[in-house]
């Protein structure tokens, strides 16, 4: 008889779509994202910046355009002209 466990009937268990809250799979980037997003977000912040569904938005302000965006990019070189 072996020790081994028998791991046949193990799986990760898929998150659930129709969530009355968000959960921690919302997170993760996949399906469940992009449904909070498309379902919960957009809707209720629609405008055109955002509605391009880009990593960043370029806001066109009187005095200069302003790159805004919650991702890290990495830049190199870390100093370049123009930038600050």
């Amino acid at each position: 008889m072996s020790d081994a466990p028998d791991l046949a009937g193990l799986r990760r268990p898929m998150p659930r779509h129709g969530h009355d809250t968000v959960q921690l799979a919302h997170g993760a980037g996949g399906r469940l994202s992009a449904d909070l997003i498309e379902t919960f977000i957009l809707p209720r912040f629609a405008n055109p910046a955002l509605a391009r569904l880009e990593d960043q938005a370029v806001l066109d302000l009187p005095a200069c355009r302003l790159a805004f965006s919650t991702d890290t990019f990495v830049v190199t070189p870390l100093e370049f002209p123009g930038g600050d």
